[in-house]
């Protein structure tokens, strides 16, 4: 038969059909091939040395990048006596509370003694920071110890707030000043020598209509604020008075910051409105201005009949 005459070349093997593992299994031990093959190299002196080298200029370069860092700190700081950023001094007001933009004084009555020792407590507040100097300075404001509200002089006082290192740019004369300013702050300046109307930054307050007759307002000690490095920490002024020359005068600027408006002849059981403003051409009249409602009770007696009758 033909078949009988074919010789076989040996014994037949069926391929395993699993290739896909087969495969990951090849790839596995070719990669523990290498890795036998390739054994980490001998830690000798050279390559010692070079890691070392290397440690060395890495953290010199890092040192002298931290040390052009501090030195650039250094340089750029803000001082202390330095702000981040330029503020506006606005104009703060005591006593009182706040309703709504404006303050409510409201004193007399059952509960005057009440009202008047919130009243001391917060304008002792106002100048407790500037010791004896602000005492002094408004000591024509605080005759009877409890700031005019028991005497019929009432007292407001008027700060400036502190913006360091802002520089006014001042009013010197009444023709400068803008129609927007009050005649009599116009005729208050006019009359006023060059000396005294220099860096200045005024202060008016008037009553609104109609409860204007009869009000008197004063101020104390000035009714302007010396802007002479007013927003400043500290200065020092030379002496030159003939008691001590070449002595030095340390003066903290803040107290001159606080004027005390003065009003008298306050109609009782009325609301009196006043308006204060600051006036310098770099402060703007909604920062630099401030409304109170003034309420002043006073009990009101009535006759009955047969006191009428009397009568």
């Amino acid at each position: 038969m033909p078949n009988d005459s074919l010789v076989p070349s040996g014994a037949y093997e069926l391929g395993r059909l699993r290739r896909r593992r087969d495969q990951r299994v090849q790839e596995y031990l070719l990669q523990r091939s290498k890795r036998t093959s390739h054994p980490p190299a001998p830690v000798t002196m050279c390559r010692v040395t070079r890691l070392v080298i290397y440690l060395i200029v890495f953290f010199t370069v890092l040192a002298i990048f931290t040390a052009l860092m501090a030195l650039m700190v250094m340089h750029f700081r803000i001082p202390s006596d330095r702000p981040g950023t330029q503020k506006i001094p606005g104009l703060a007001t005591a006593p009182g509370t706040y309703l709504g933009d404006q303050k409510q004084i409201v004193w007399g009555g059952d509960s005057a003694e009440r009202h008047v020792a919130f009243f001391r407590r917060q304008m002792a507040e106002f100048v407790r920071d500037h010791g004896i100097e602000g005492e002094l300075r408004m000591l024509q404001c605080n005759a009877d110890a409890n700031w005019g509200y028991t005497n019929g002089q009432p007292c407001i006082l008027m700060k400036l707030t502190q913006a360091l290192n802002f520089e006014a740019f001042t009013y010197n004369d009444g023709m400068t000043l803008p129609e927007e300013a009050p005649n009599e702050l116009y005729d208050y300046v006019a009359r006023q020598s060059e000396h005294n109307r220099w860096n200045r930054i005024w202060l008016a307050c008037h009553v609104e209509e109609p409860n204007t007759e009869g009000v008197e307002i004063n101020y104390v000690p000035y009714r302007y604020y010396d802007a002479t490095g007013l927003f400043t920490r500290h200065n020092t002024f030379l002496n030159i008075s003939s008691e001590d020359e070449g002595g030095v005068h340390h003066e903290n600027p803040a107290v001159r910051r606080v004027i005390g408006v003065q009003l008298s002849n306050i109609p009782a059981n009325q609301n009196i409105f006043i308006e204060c403003q600051v006036w310098a051409k770099n402060i703007p009249l909604d920062v630099g201005s401030a409304r109170m409602m003034m309420h002043f009770f006073s009990p009101v007696h009535y006759l009955d009949d047969s006191q009428e009758s009397s009568c």
